[in-house]
């Protein structure tokens, strides 16, 4: 019986433990897609439809929310009328989440294919993502999966697959309340099982079936590092200098993200002319620099607060004019006015100690 007793407390505090761990990585979710989304017209035969790929790198919670803007709440509501009078055969709009065996219902997609997609959203266009050669047949199967299963042109409907993980029809308007939470939103908590079977990789699809064309504000936040979002939503950013240590042999500086926004995988990829870059430079004259990869290659500046010190490892003459500067091209950046720091190199001098004669 005593025995009973340890077996169920020791499994209270597990189920207590492993509860705690999957709410801390839903409030340090890192993975975040954040973009004004135009759908264009659809109609019942053929729905306009959006894929995004969603990465997910670890157990958590995956959250969503879509909400029109400037609306035309009239005609919407209209449209959703006829849809419960059953008048219309489809719903006003549809958005799903689904991971990648939705493609063949069979397995997950190779990894490479997967990240494709992940790449080929960074340049994101709509006419071109939807009418491109590349894409359109994918579209085309994925519209056939969606009829299949949501029962279209079948009386019975489908029982819900195993990659269909959340839906819904409804959005958000702009004057819903905040506390709202049944409208325009959905969630789903993703365990190591389900992350194992799905490799992570997750599809957001959204679907218009009317002759209405909204823009919808479309926010997606997941358990990640995938990092999508419009300018509109960037918190400030703000890359300074906050430290200069000048030796004879070399030049230390110190970096910290000063800005409420995280930097993203793009800036680090960067080359060229393109590139965010800390230069030094000697008596006036350029020595060299470093791009933020070379700078920061375990990514730490990623974060607001964090800071990392590089080293130039280089003979600075006596009396020099020293002066570092971050040079940051395309790159909104909240203060500009700590992006230098300048510093003479004084020697310091040599003490000379009298001989004590005995």
């Amino acid at each position: 019986m005593n025995k009973l007793i340890v077996l169920l407390m020791v499994l209270g505090l597990f189920i207590t433990s492993s509860s705690n761990c999957v709410y801390a990585e839903i409030s340090e979710n890192k993975g975040l897609f954040h973009q004004n989304v135009k759908l264009y017209t659809g109609d019942s035969k053929d729905s306009y439809l959006l894929l995004f790929p969603i990465e997910v790198t670890q157990p958590g919670r995956v959250q969503l929310e879509f909400k029109l803007l400037k609306p035309d709440q009239e005609r919407y509501l209209k449209a959703v009328e006829k849809a419960h009078q059953g008048k219309v055969k489809d719903p006003v709009f549809r958005w799903s989440l689904v991971d990648s065996r939705f493609f063949d219902q069979k397995k997950p997609m190779q990894p490479s294919k997967f990240q494709q997609w992940v790449n080929e959203f960074n340049n994101y266009n709509p006419v071109e993502y939807v009418a491109g050669d590349g894409i359109r047949g994918l579209v085309r199967a994925a519209k056939q999966t969606l009829d299949f299963v949501f029962g279209k042109n079948n009386k019975q409907k489908k029982e819900a697959p195993v990659y269909l993980h959340a839906s819904t029809n409804s959005v958000r308007f702009p004057d819903t309340p905040e506390n709202h939470i049944t409208v325009g939103r959905m969630r789903h908590d993703i365990d190591f099982k389900e992350l194992s079977e799905t490799q992570g990789m997750y599809f957001l699809v959204l679907e218009n079936f009317t002759q209405l064309a909204p823009e919808l504000e479309v926010k997606v936040s997941f358990p990640g590092t995938q990092y999508q979002v419009d300018k509109v939503f960037l918190l400030p950013r703000d890359l300074g200098i906050t430290a200069l240590d000048i030796r004879a042999e070399s030049v230390y500086v110190e970096v910290q993200n000063l800005g409420e926004g995280r930097l993203t995988e793009d800036l680090y990829v960067r080359k060229g002319q393109d590139a965010l870059t800390l230069i030094l430079a000697l008596n006036g004259k350029s020595w060299g620099g470093a791009t933020l990869a070379g700078l920061d290659p375990d990514r730490k500046l990623m974060e607001p607060g964090a800071r990392v010190g590089y080293t130039f490892k280089v003979p600075v003459p006596e009396n020099a004019d020293v002066k570092v500067g971050l040079v940051l091209p395309k790159f909104a950046d909240a203060n500009a006015a700590n992006n230098e720091k300048q510093a003479r190199f004084m020697a310091p001098k040599m003490m000379m100690t009298p001989a004590v004669q005995r």
